[in-house]
């Protein structure tokens, strides 16, 4: 990635509209490092940033075992954050049901909490 369009990212100003930033590539490249570097330049912003390992979440919210307790953190994260980093998306599977709470997940926060998603997978995966 240019230098110019890490700098651009580090102003947070795609927060200010919830527009998403997805990092795609193999492991070792610093997907998650450029993530956490860009969350750390948001909050010295007043930006306030969730960090989720993206099985962990959906382990979190699969808990529950309720679409009821998964829309309740999704309630509470786009009232009190900014942006969500969702980390390692697709670097070990889960089950179907934790895919659909984490497709809830996304699209409660769709258009009014920015994500910020680090993968290894590509597109057609």
């Amino acid at each position: 990635m240019e230098q110019s369009r890490i700098e651009q990212l580090a102003t947070a100003s795609f927060m200010d509209q919830a527009h998403n930033l997805i990092l795609v590539g193999g492991t070792g490249t610093g997907k998650t490092h450029l993530a956490t570097a860009l969350a750390v330049s948001a909050i010295h912003q007043g930006k306030r940033i969730r960090f989720y390992n993206a099985v962990d979440l959906v382990n979190q919210t699969g808990k529950g075992k309720t679409m009821g307790q998964g829309r309740k953190l999704g309630q509470a994260v786009e009232i009190h954050i900014d942006a969500v980093i969702l980390d390692e998306l697709g670097y070990l599977p889960f089950p179907e049901s934790g895919g659909a709470l984490l497709f809830h997940l996304i699209s409660q926060l769709y258009e009014k909490t920015s994500l910020i998603i680090t993968t290894n997978l590509n597109f057609a995966e």
